[in-house]
């Protein structure tokens, strides 16, 4: 059965790329956070999206920033935020959504670091950090976990330093889900790995599936992970992956894909609520004949996506 999606409008916020984006629960509505617009400007503006209506509710809090990444709290009710890039370079401090404010609630704990993985671990009730890359451009391979009051490092071996990898939490398996990014020695590369934290250890658990990428999206909707987009050096410059790929807590298998245009550096994000995954934004491919990447603005979510027989 093809993976059905639907446009939804396209006025909300401007088209961006590496905005951070995931679900509060809490509230039922999908929150989106910063981002970069052409130009290389950095946004600090937070939108929230009910299923119809995309709602700016805050121009205060994080600095500006892009690809800073955030995680909802289920156990503390909050989204979680942490670092991301400045005009100044990579940043490391954390913040706290509520619903109607952010506040800093560390400066202290993981580096400096952007383009990084973080999620919320449902099994051990923490946040959990891995990776990123900090303003020298040196790659990262630690794992930290934040509790609502200090981040703890919980690991340095593991995945492969990386950046622009996804992250999310395998909810059936009960362990977190790293694939992904652009890693390993010089010259660095798009990497095609995925592997899962337990809450003790890494192990790599596939490397087959989804074909090597950068800024791919992931989430999961409470049964399978659902990976979309990513770009593929395919070619110069890289080539925005149209291609939908599915989790089954073993393997990975290509979804049959009928929505948004080919993309990556996009939002993500599961409305448990309305039970759809929504997109937003990231960079598109280019024009024939053109080489900069448009930053899309588009909203796109699953149609009435009907989840396996557990």
């Amino acid at each position: 059965m093809p993976l059905l999606w639907t446009q939804k409008q396209d006025v909300g916020p401007p088209g961006r790329i590496f905005p951070a984006m995931t679900f509060d629960a809490s509230r039922e509505r999908v929150v989106l956070f910063g981002g970069q617009v052409a130009g290389a400007v950095n946004l600090r503006d937070t939108w929230s999206w009910d299923g119809a209506d995309w709602t700016q509710v805050s121009d205060l809090g994080p600095s500006p920033r892009a690809g800073t990444a955030m995680a909802f709290d289920a156990g503390r009710e909050r989204v979680v935020l942490l670092g991301g890039v400045a005009d100044t370079g990579a940043l490391g401090d954390t913040w706290e959504w509520d619903g109607a404010d952010w506040t800093q609630v560390a400066d202290t704990g993981p580096s400096a670091r952007a383009l990084h993985g973080l999620a919320y671990d449902a099994v051990r009730e923490h946040v959990v950090l891995f990776g990123g890359g900090d303003s020298a451009g040196n790659l990262l391979d630690d794992t930290w976990a934040w509790d609502g009051t200090e981040w703890t490092q919980i690991a340095d071996t593991g995945p492969t330093a990386r950046y622009t990898h996804a992250m999310t939490f395998d909810v059936p398996g009960e362990r977190l889900l790293v694939f992904g990014g652009v890693g390993g020695p010089a010259p660095q590369a798009e990497l095609a790995d995925t592997w899962a934290w337990d809450g003790a250890a890494w192990t790599e658990v596939a490397h087959f599936g989804p074909p090597a990428a950068m800024a791919p999206s992931a989430e999961c909707d409470g049964y399978t992970v659902l990976l979309v987009g990513g770009g593929i050096a395919t070619s110069s410059p890289i080539v925005p992956f149209g291609g939908t790929w599915q989790w089954n807590g073993q393997h990975w298998t290509e979804r049959q894909n009928m929505g948004p245009p080919a993309r990556m550096a996009a939002g993500l994000g599961f409305d448990s609520a309305r039970n759809r995954y929504v997109q937003f934004g990231g960079a598109g491919a280019p024009p024939a004949g053109a080489t900069d990447f448009p930053f899309l603005g588009d909203t796109w979510e699953t149609f009435d996506p009907a989840p396996p027989s557990p």
